[in-house]
């Protein structure tokens, strides 16, 4: 009797059917409906932290390939150009995809593969922006000169514009005769970008 007793006592203790429930079809559908919600508000916060960190990403790689440019113009004593290209070759004053810094041996202003050295390639590829790049004499390059390391007659800057509703920063680098690179944001340098 005793044994029955224990086996009953630990039958019911472990083998008892389960009372707890998932969740119900309109309970499923309220949390559906409250994450849609948060998603919808939550989007454009995002979008626009994702602009802002795109905009501060190309200033920076902007920057840098400048700093570079002069800095490998005047090792070398040699002329190097720096342009915004859309594949890899063609330099144009429009284009935003990439930035070249090249070493042109053929003296054509533009980037040819197997021909030119190319010292540096960043890769730009804006969402929420355009990029132009504006020098003297409506170029689509500059050059720093390697007897100085810097872009004497090249000077110019590159604007940066937004295209999404969710960017709203707006600046231009500018690099002078000198060589000297300077960020200005819109506010205290208008960029012209809506016209």
């Amino acid at each position: 009797m005793m044994k029955s007793y224990k086996f009953l006592s630990y039958k019911r203790k472990h083998f008892q059917p389960n009372n707890e429930r998932g969740f119900t079809l309109v309970e499923l559908i309220v949390t559906i409906t409250v994450l849609a919600i948060i998603i919808t508000i939550a989007t454009p916060y995002i979008l626009e932290q994702l602009a802002r960190m795109e905009a501060k990403r190309i200033e920076g790689q902007i920057r840098n390939t400048l700093a570079l440019a002069k800095a490998e113009s005047y090792i070398r004593r040699q002329d190097l150009l720096v342009c915004l290209s859309n594949n890899g070759a063609i330099c144009d004053r429009d284009s935003y995809k990439q930035l070249l810094l090249f070493l042109d041996k053929n003296n054509n202003k533009s980037f040819d593969l197997g021909v030119d050295d190319l010292l540096e390639e960043q890769a730009l590829e804006p969402k929420y922006s355009t990029l132009y790049l504006r020098v003297g004499d409506k170029r689509h390059y500059t050059k720093f000169w390697g007897d100085s390391g810097k872009p004497r007659g090249h000077f110019g800057h590159f604007k940066y514009c937004p295209t999404s509703s969710y960017n709203h920063t707006m600046y231009q680098i500018s690099f002078s005769q000198g060589g000297r690179v300077t960020y200005k944001p819109d506010a205290s340098h208008p960029t012209d970008c809506g016209k």
